[in-house]
């Protein structure tokens, strides 16, 4: 009978999951998605190549501009399809997300704390309570400037807010760059509003003392408009022929329109009805002024970029999670952008763009630029693609939170109930229902990695899959123990179906972990491609508990399974560390140490601080022998390690002081107010109480699962590892504990169901 039940549960599951994913094929925006957006079967990116013969690059930003603005607009859609290549892009900055820092983190190519400098970009001549801004300039800063310049009056305070910056970012890093090489910089335009000056753009283009050669971002290039919100607006022919004049000679032009950012900031002041009907307006006044621009330049050797600098929005009609990001002209073929940055095609960071700049101009990039030169793989249908793509993203970010909210308090409270089943007399029926709920927690990373491979429409279709595929695992395990009853198969099967996959997805590129819930959010943007922090833990967890379970199932081939287990944990070691891979800094220091710790275990090595140390030292060569490979690849083909080695190379202690202080405070903050930190604390501290409590049941399962205990040990270690070494150490301790109390509970719970 309970053979029967099995079966049913199992095929009702199979039944949900079979219709969530038929009703998800079945829109049309999911049934073109393409599986290069999923990382496979991509073509090689293409880098834009320098002109040989210096052209103009001209920068047009637009605050607020959406993805879906470009796509709803036929004209500039079908002109960036005919000519040009499109991608969305992360934005971001050092704090607080708002224009001035998203700007001047361009600037900058790497994340920067401008918060409140929009407001004192000024030309040099401009009057200010009776002084020019020159003037105020040199009171404030000692420099002198040309009568044509514009100005950043707040510099001192920029680089004062980034004097401890995380990123070492260097304010005006990019004008600076380009005024070495002997490259002219210019801006005009800007985000007015009647007494309310807001000129971003001057962060972005200015040197690191605060100054732009020439340009003008002063009222003259706005008019008043008194049917348009808050009565000014960008004056589209005066702008024109501001960038005419410039157009004849080569350099960077950076052209701020704030039209849009205009409707944003008075969004509360206006009617929805007004809102959208200046909105749309104002979009075709920009799209005339991009295709105009596009018309005068020689596509031979210019190139036109065109950024939305701020992500979201109060009264945007989209979520504009991601912005969008144009390139038009030389080196440019119809595509979607990526970069080495993301890995990840149609996405890019903002901290690309510079890099971008300075590749066009044959600049090197230099180290204090986080960001990388972008690329263009070539692609047809590319507005729909991109569309498909930020549908999915946005699922996944929306998605994310609630769903591991959840799956972390169901872990809790099953930590909580199975101590309570352990302690409390007569609670024969509670254990009977945890074993299997145990079971499951430790069966939803598989689950969340192989739902990626199906398409998901809402969030309600996405746990209903979800909790299919899980309880499709759980039943087959069940189905599995009732013919052949062993209590260790389920770990067996579980942890090590799961290392496979996530071992496997590594080794194509990791297209199931970059859409999954337990994978990395774009949007968030700590991480885009590899093993992210969430994966690491599990990926360690259960290849350690899989493997110890396994030699305990079959201790009789103990000795002739450490070979090619020691061989499993060297691949699953390379897929961690390897830089073509995607280096997980803080994994591979944990894989190496806690495989190590269990493999020498296994082996009934003595331990003592000479082993530890010992163990320290093989650690630290393998680390050093990683960075010494990939600190000699090419600059673009650099992981996370190398580029933080050649920092520290560079910037000396100073470096190392921000990489240990940007974990401390991740992981104290994590500590503090994320539920992972939570869950850890609470798999902690009932592995502590099942030591001592109740009395002997430990030494029973060590008497009973020898090397699965020793398989314990090792995953505690690992997670221990995992929170010292990684920016997010908490997360990566917490789901390496997946795989150490839950199946220690199950474990207790079943020897004490046994004995009732």
């Amino acid at each position: 009978m309970r053979r029967v039940r099995l079966w049913i549960v199992f095929l009702l599951a199979i039944a949900v999951l079979f219709i969530s994913i038929s009703y998800s094929l079945s829109q049309p925006k999911h049934q073109r998605l393409l599986l290069s957006l999923y990382g496979l079967k991509q073509p090689d990116p293409i880098s834009i190549e320098s002109p040989a013969a210096m052209g103009n690059l001209v920068l047009i930003t637009v605050d607020r501009l959406t993805l879906n603005d470009i796509l709803n607009d036929d004209k500039l859609r079908q002109e960036v399809a005919k000519l040009g290549a499109m991608g969305i892009m992360n934005t971001g900055v050092e704090g607080s997300v708002n224009p001035a820092s998203t700007f001047a983190s361009i600037g900058a190519g790497a994340p920067l704390n401008a918060s409140g400098s929009d407001k004192h970009g000024v030309n040099a001549e401009s009057q200010l309570n009776g002084f020019s801004a020159a003037q105020i300039f040199h009171q404030r800063t000692g420099l002198a400037t040309g009568a044509d310049s514009v100005l950043q009056l707040d510099i001192a305070r920029i680089k004062e807010l980034n004097k401890d910056n995380r990123y070492s970012a260097v304010p005006g890093n990019l004008g600076t760059l380009l005024e070495q090489n002997n490259i002219d910089v210019r801006v005009i335009g800007n985000s007015d509003i009647i007494d309310q000056p807001n000129r971003p753009a001057v962060a972005l283009g200015m040197n690191t003392q605060g100054i732009i050669p020439e340009g003008d971002v002063g009222d003259e290039l706005t008019i008043k408009d008194v049917n348009f919100p808050g009565g000014l607006r960008t004056d589209y022919n005066d702008l024109a022929n501001s960038l005419d004049n410039y157009l004849g000679k080569p350099g960077l032009t950076i052209v701020e329109l704030g039209d849009l950012y205009r409707l944003e900031r008075l969004g509360a002041y206006t009617t929805t009805d007004v809102l959208q009907s200046n909105r749309i307006e104002s979009k075709a006044r920009i799209t005339n002024m991009i295709i105009g621009t596009v018309n005068k330049l020689d596509l031979s050797k210019d190139l036109l970029i065109l950024v939305s600098p701020t992500p979201k929005g109060n009264y945007l009609p989209d979520s504009n999670y991601l912005t969008p990001v144009v390139a038009i002209g030389k080196g440019v073929t119809a595509g979607i952008l990526t970069s080495p940055t993301t890995k990840r095609p149609g996405i890019i960071k903002n901290t690309d763009i510079a890099p971008a700049i300075l590749n066009y101009f044959g600049i090197a990039i230099p180290t204090s630029m986080s960001g990388r030169s972008i690329q263009i793989i070539p692609t047809e249908n590319t507005p729909t693609l991109l569309s498909s793509l930020y549908a999915k993203l946005e699922l996944t970010n929306q998605a994310r939170p609630p769903v591991l909210r959840y799956y972390v308090l169901i872990q809790l409270l099953l930590v909580l109930l199975s101590l309570a089943a352990i302690f409390l007399p007569q609670s024969y029926f509670l254990m009977t229902i945890l074993k299997p709920l145990l079971l499951a927690v430790m069966s939803v990373p598989l689950a969340l990695l192989l739902v990626a491979l199906v398409p998901q429409t809402s969030i309600l279709i996405t746990v209903l899959e979800i909790i299919s595929a899980t309880v499709v695992i759980v039943s087959l395990l069940h189905l599995w123990l009732d013919k052949y009853a062993n209590g260790l198969d389920p770990f067996i099967i579980i942890s090590l179906l799961t290392s496979l996959c996530i071992f496997i997805d590594l080794l194509l590129g990791a297209p199931m972990q970059k859409n999954s819930l337990l994978g990395y959010d774009p949007i968030v943007g700590a991480r885009f491609y590899g093993l992210g922090n969430e994966y690491m833990g599990v990926l360690i967890g259960s290849t350690i508990i899989g493997t110890t379970a396994l030699i305990n199932r079959i201790k009789k081939y103990k000795t002739m399974l450490l070979f090619p287990i020691g061989l499993y944990y060297m691949f699953t070691f390379y897929v961690i560390a390897a830089p073509q891979l995607g280096t997980n800094v803080g994994g591979s220091i944990t894989a190496a140490f806690s495989f190590l710790v269990t493999i020498l275990l296994l082996a009934d090595t003595k331990f003592n601080y000479k082993t530890l140390l010992k163990i320290t030292a093989a650690v630290g060569i393998l680390l050093i022998a990683l960075i010494a490979y990939d600190i000699r690849r090419p600059l673009e083909n650099q992981s996370h390690i190398g580029r933080t080695a050649t920092l520290i190379i560079n910037g000396g202690a100073k470096e190392i002081i921000y990489v240990i202080t940007r974990k401390l405070s991740m992981n104290i903050k994590l500590i503090k107010y994320s539920i992972w930190g939570r869950i850890f604390l609470a798999s902690l501290a009932s592995l502590a109480i099942l030591f001592y409590r109740p009395t002997g049941v430990m030494q029973s399962l060590k008497f009973q699962y020898p090397v699965m205990y020793k398989g314990f040990i090792g995953v505690v270690t690992a997670s221990f590892v995992a929170l010292i070494f990684n920016d997010s150490g908490i997360v990566a301790a917490a789901t390496t504990m997946i795989f150490g109390a839950p199946p220690l509970l199950y474990l207790v719970i079943r020897t004490l169901k046994t004995n009732c």
